[in-house]
């Protein structure tokens, strides 16, 4: 029954042999884009039975419009036409593009589900979504359960993506995980960070913490005064353009291979741009209003440690890729703390001593990667085991 529909309708086809080309060619790019851009097929989840149906189908047509009743004649013939046709050319380039784009964009899915260093992309949203927020504990943190019990010196890392392991597949190898490794039994290290909280929140969520921590380790980056820059003109964020038209924004939002060719390669190699993002976020630091605010909020965070007997660390980053010309934030911020009486673990030496491409994300993405986690823990057990400040 199905042979005697399907059979006259494919020999029809390729008695025409550019139409029966371009028809293979729209399933071919129509019905496995539609099944990437709605189903997101990414590294680090699994696939739905209904995803993997679908797919089946889609396999299933094609190889029945390839050779559902294909002889060596038909062959023959098709190739002679094809051979005399103008189109042939143009078929033959337009197929190359399009096995080339899905041979890229499944590689990309598959090895490059990674994180930027703004949150712009779409590999960006997919990372969190397969490695972040899928993994959170029962507090609402990606982290492991907080330990309870008697003898257990609690140790909190409060901040943002810095702390929560922005870009790290591995919670393990993050440094609030690495660092709870060396302080051995008897210490639980809790994380207290989402990406994107700056000073404003930071003391709100520790109070909301269940577990009263014995020491905290506040981890600070030069962005997390971003609160106080709101308006467009000083927004570091607004320095990077987004797409207008709706259809090349749909299509570079769904698409990881024009994603990364417009964010990656158009919007952060940009010398300008960057420069001027961590210049906005320096000068920010000098800037006597802005910093008078900062201030006040740090020293909250001082107070209520104070008040609550608990010891306070600051964990300190400059701009990875750009240490010396972070310094002057660096510098700022380390000094109001270490006038506060709290111990303060400036990253910026041992990242210039430990020069390594690990020390970031990736190219597109400056925070911590796996060597500066290890290099953030080390520095910070050192710490803790010495007498404070």
């Amino acid at each position: 029954m199905i042979k005697r529909i399907v059979s006259p309708l494919i020999r029809a086809l390729r008695r025409r042999p550019v139409i029966y080309w371009w028809v293979i060619l729209l399933y071919f790019t129509v019905g496995l884009g539609a099944w990437m851009a709605g189903f997101q097929p990414t590294n680090g989840r699994w696939l739905t039975p209904l995803e993997l149906i679908l797919l089946a189908l889609w396999i299933v047509g094609l190889l029945v419009l390839l050779t559902f009743d294909f002889d060596t004649e038909q062959a023959r013939r098709i190739a002679a036409r094809l051979g005399k046709s103008k189109w042939t050319g143009v078929l033959i380039t337009l197929t190359t593009i399009a096995i080339l784009f899905f041979a890229a964009e499944t590689y990309m899915r598959i090895f490059y589900v990674t994180t930027d260093g703004y949150g712009f992309t779409a590999m960006n949203y997919h990372w969190y979504q397969n490695f972040y927020w899928g993994h959170y504990n029962s507090v609402g943190y990606r982290d492991y359960e907080p330990q309870t019990g008697e003898g257990i010196t609690h140790v909190a890392v409060l901040g943002d993506s810095f702390a929560m392991g922005h870009g790290i597949n591995d919670i393990d190898a993050t440094f609030p995980q690495l660092l709870e490794h060396e302080l051995g039994q008897g210490y639980d290290v809790n994380v207290i960070a989402q990406s994107g909280w700056d000073t404003d929140i930071e003391l709100y969520q520790l109070q909301q913490y269940p577990i009263k921590p014995d020491i905290v380790i506040l981890s600070y980056y030069l962005n997390d005064i971003d609160y106080l820059l709101q308006a467009p003109e000083l927004n570091p964020d607004s320095r990077f353009d987004f797409p207008d038209n709706p259809a090349l924004s749909w299509f570079i939002l769904n698409y990881f291979v024009p994603n990364y060719i417009y964010y990656n390669l158009l919007q952060f190699t940009s010398v300008d741009r960057n420069s001027n993002f961590l210049l906005d976020l320096v000068n920010a630091h000098t800037n006597e209003s802005y910093w008078s605010e900062q201030a006040q909020r740090l020293y909250e965070i001082k107070v209520w440690a104070d008040q609550n007997n608990v010891r306070l660390i600051m964990l300190l980053w400059p701009h990875i890729t750009a240490v010396d010309a972070s310094a002057p934030a660096v510098r700022q911020v380390g000094n109001f703390m270490r006038q506060q009486g709290v111990t303060v673990v400036d990253m910026s030496e041992p990242i210039k001593a430990n020069p390594s491409a690990g020390l970031i994300v990736n190219r597109f993405d400056t925070h911590p990667g796996v060597v500066a986690q290890r290099l953030a823990a080390d520095a910070l057990y050192a710490a803790i085991q010495a007498e404070p400040e």
